[in-house]
């Protein structure tokens, strides 16, 4: 996946860290913007003798295609790989690759595994941004990749397992990309005059908008499209948002200021232990 957004992300800090980095995709050429050291169109999951000297040779792989390619590529490129090397990814969704990694342990022994989750897109950098991280056998490369991110201003969580980073994500990215996918399309339905309410907009409005821009102009909507399908909890997500629209607008239609309020105070107490990391951009 070294044409996409993070490969080329990953190729920029890297180089720019002193490290050498290969770039390996199916896809004819690089980004321009890339910085690989050099660069092979080839198939990761088929590879020829080219890739398979390049991974002889190689302290780290990192991942960065769909879980299907990725399964396949660990398998395909994990019994040319060098001990201690690591494999890494850098997928939204972790229950079914961390269980692929578990089954792989015993059959690559000499291989560090860790599943890493970029919370944001590559076009973001990686400034003050979030990194989850799960560690299925680390070791050297492992530590230092996690304390590379940290380098470039990311902070590294460790999570449990994929069960519980997908429970987390759910509704960290699930709960909320469904909640702006769905405000975005009412606006749409509305005959939204983006030019007019503009004029009268409030900070509440302004930052939904610009989340929404962002998710149209400059994100992949294939991302967003992965975590709604992949993640196991999914479904649920969906049930729970769809069931807390209707008691909204139950409340508004039997006119029950009583009920309406309660469901805003409500959400003091669910946020009260974070009032310290998540504080109101206006």
């Amino acid at each position: 996946g070294a044409s996409g957004g993070f490969g080329t992300l990953f190729s920029q800090v890297l180089a720019k860290a002193g490290i050498e980095v290969r770039g390996i995709s199916r896809k004819g050429t690089p980004k321009p913007e890339a910085t690989f050291t050099d660069y092979l169109s080839a198939d990761p999951c088929n590879p020829n003798e080219e890739v398979i000297a390049r991974v002889k040779e190689a302290n780290v792989i990192i991942s960065c295609v769909p879980p299907g390619p990725c399964i396949r590529a660990l398998e395909a490129l994990g019994p040319h790989m060098s001990q201690g090397a690591l494999f890494t990814d850098v997928l939204s969704v972790k229950t079914a690759i961390c269980e692929e990694y578990m089954k792989a342990k015993d059959k690559l022994p000499h291989v560090e595994l860790l599943s890493t989750h970029p919370m944001f897109a590559p076009a973001a950098g990686w400034e003050a941004q979030n990194t989850a991280i799960i560690e299925i056998r680390g070791g050297p490369r492992s530590t230092a990749f996690s304390a590379l991110i940290e380098s470039w201003g990311s902070k590294c969580i460790q999570m449990e397992s994929g069960v519980v980073h997908d429970r987390v994500t759910a509704a960290v990215q699930n709960a909320t990309h469904s909640a702006l996918l769905a405000f975005g399309l009412c606006l749409n339905k509305m005959g939204y005059d983006a030019e007019m309410a503009a004029q009268i907009s409030t900070p509440p409005h302004r930052a939904m908008i610009g989340v929404i821009q962002r998710m149209a102009n400059i994100n992949e909507p294939d991302t967003y499209w992965d975590i709604q399908t992949e993640n196991p909890n999914s479904e649920e997500t969906w049930s729970n948002l769809e069931a807390a629209v209707a008691e909204v607008h139950t409340a508004v239609k039997a006119r029950d200021r009583e009920a309406f309020c309660k469901i805003i105070s409500g959400f003091k107490p669910m946020l009260a232990s974070s009032n310290e990391t998540c504080k109101s951009p206006y």
